[in-house]
């Protein structure tokens, strides 16, 4: 009997990638998790609670934890600033064109 294979998340998600639209709306939410995702590691590294930082920046614990769950999808970009400066970061927000599909 052969072997079964489980498939990878890259060929599972590649039909659907296909579709301009799925495309669209998975890079976003691949964007907001790695905002997350740097925002939870600079915090740890600092040795900071979700409360310290709800903290200095004036809002609630359960703020920062939707935050970092990516349950929060509308924060501002006085938010991000203030996240910055509470955490003795420089925000950088740059747009890069995507790559030419080849002919």
């Amino acid at each position: 009997m052969k072997p079964i294979r489980a498939k990878t998340h890259r060929e599972v998600l590649k039909p659907f990638l296909k579709d301009a639209r799925f495309r669209r709306g998975f890079e976003e939410e691949l964007e907001k998790l790695r905002i997350v995702d740097s925002l939870i590691r600079l915090r740890e590294r600092q040795g900071l609670t979700q409360s310290q930082l709800a903290k200095r920046i004036g809002v609630s614990q359960p703020f920062i934890a939707k935050l970092e769950s990516g349950e929060a999808h509308n924060f501002s970009m006085e938010t991000l600033i203030k996240l910055a400066a509470a955490l003795d970061s420089e925000l950088e927000v740059r747009f890069h064109p995507h790559r030419a599909k080849a002919a």
